[in-house]
């Protein structure tokens, strides 16, 4: 800066358009959120924001050493919610909590106090048990949350999927709590005996928050002889194809791509324009960022979908990769 000003200049000014948000997983299992390139005015401005509020914090009676009164003010900040002892948030739900969407995976007999299989957050990575229950908890206390259920065949692929609406009113026969080592939780009964090849039927999920009796009807998510069910009648997918396609790979699907699929493309593997339907067995249901989408089309690069959904890729040097269907944790 001293030798060539100009230039330093011109370096900030161009490391400015690659301003980022990032989050990880830390080694401990926890997670790490931090902003990149950002203004130097601003970041000051947030900083003295996140110092008084951490002093508020610590003046109301909340414990912890300055670092974690700083990490709770920023939280704080970011979500709009006051983790002051005693305070309860506006909409009556608890402090922090959060709508969960496609945010948050946990095997079934982890959430109800069966079993002890860590979850996972995409984009952050695996979750220890006890803390994917306390997230779910959590997330049960606001009605925003969006309940979805994923069958896996027994190595974690995804082979159906469902997501949860209002069940019908009226009365009807309580379900049987599941008993597990933890408090009253989360349920998951039949509603019916319907069964495949049509789907995997319908059942009762509760939570164990607001007592919410949910039903979830499950779609079966197989390509092979696909009855293109979920097909979009346009080039862009609907919103269930776009939702399925991020549940059957929940990362893009370039080689050893972990970018989540929820930021990434939806190509079709054959052209729309050469006749290529907008399907799961036409590449829909495999996103990629935007990369790798630009790599595919790249004449010395070859990606092709197989039958069972899995992409085979080839290198201009003749390599071939394959990469599956997300496991799931099971």
């Amino acid at each position: 800066m001293e030798v060539a000003p100009e230039k330093a200049r011109k370096r900030r000014e161009k490391a400015a358009k690659s301003t980022d948000v990032q989050q990880w997983a830390e080694f401990s299992g926890n997670a790490a959120l931090a902003g990149r390139e950002l203004p130097p005015a601003d970041v000051l401005a947030a900083g003295q924001r996140i110092d008084s509020w951490a002093s508020r914090l610590k003046a109301a009676g909340a414990e912890g050493s300055t670092g974690e009164l700083r990490a709770r003010a920023l939280m704080d900040l970011l979500l709009g919610r006051d983790s002051r002892p005693g305070n309860a948030a506006a909409d009556g739900t608890s402090p922090g909590a959060f709508a969960a969407m496609i945010n948050l995976t946990i095997p079934l007999a982890t959430l109800v106090d069966l079993a002890d299989r860590p979850g996972e957050i995409p984009g952050i990575g695996p979750i220890d048990p006890w803390l994917a229950r306390d997230l779910a908890r959590t997330a049960a206390s606001n009605p925003k949350s969006k309940w979805c259920v994923t069958v896996t065949d027994r190595y974690g692929h995804a082979i159906g999927h469902g997501c949860a609406r209002p069940g019908p009113r009226g009365r009807e026969k309580e379900p049987e709590r599941q008993k597990g080592p933890g408090p009253p939780g989360f349920t998951f009964v039949a509603a019916d005996r319907r069964g495949p090849p049509g789907g995997y039927g319908t059942w009762r999920l509760r939570t164990h928050e607001d007592g919410r009796d949910l039903r979830v009807t499950f779609d079966p998510l197989s390509t092979r002889d696909c009855d293109h069910r979920y097909q979009a009648q346009g080039h862009d997918p609907g919103a269930k194809l776009t939702h399925l396609s991020q549940i059957r790979h929940a990362t893009c699907t370039g080689i050893a791509c972990r970018r989540p699929s929820t930021h990434a493309d939806f190509e079709h593997n054959t052209p729309y324009e050469a006749g290529g339907r907008s399907c799961l067995c036409n590449g829909n249901g495999g996103p990629k960022c935007r990369y790798d989408h630009r790599l595919k089309q790249h004449p010395r690069w070859h990606a092709e979908q197989l039958p069972d959904g899995t992409f085979r890729w080839t290198t201009p040097s003749g390599r071939q990769y394959i990469t599956e269907t997300t496991r799931y944790p099971i």
